[in-house]
This record gives C-alpha cells, structure tokens and sequence, in this order.
C-alpha cells in the first residue's frame, strides 16, 4: 500500500480535523482524478511541511479520496509536492 500527498491552503480543510467533527464523520477531497493505487494514508503539505494527515476509507470517482477526520501533525514533506492533484509517496 501507498499514502497520498496533497498540497492544500491549511484553511481548505481546517474543517476536516478530528477536534472540529462529530465522531463518525467521514470527509472526502477531490484531486481532480482518482488515484489509481489505493492509498492507506492521505497528507497534507503547504508546499514545505506536512500539517494533516488521515486514514483513507474509500476512493471513489464522485467524491474522489475518503478519510477520517485528520490529526494535526507537522513534519517535512516526505516528496516534493505537486501544485495540483496529489502525489504517491
């Protein structure tokens, strides 16, 4: 298995953090395609660091990547980030 990373605005998903959600929510984030490998984990990079992450719970071409809330984490991007869509790391 592989994880996803998407760099995003820290403001598009601010709503999607664990400490903001009832229990039981589930959100999706549209990349613009679907991956083709099902990832374990999604991360989300501002360009330098990665600031969330979450385990993925579907993929799918309406909604696009599926996951649990996310947590809050900060460490440096595993790969160079893409400006758009995602990348597998």
């Amino acid at each position: 298995m592989t994880d996803i990373l998407i760099r995003a605005n820290p403001d598009k998903v601010e709503h999607k953090f664990a400490d903001k959600v009832p229990v039981g929510t589930e959100y999706c984030f549209w990349t613009g395609v679907k991956p083709r490998q099902y990832p374990k984990k999604v991360m989300f990079t501002d360009g330098t660091n990665v600031y969330a992450e979450g385990e993925v719970i579907d993929v799918n071409d309406f909604e696009g990547v599926c996951f649990e809330p996310l947590k809050r984490v900060n460490y440096p991007q595993p790969k160079k980030a893409p400006t758009r869509g995602f990348t597998y790391v």
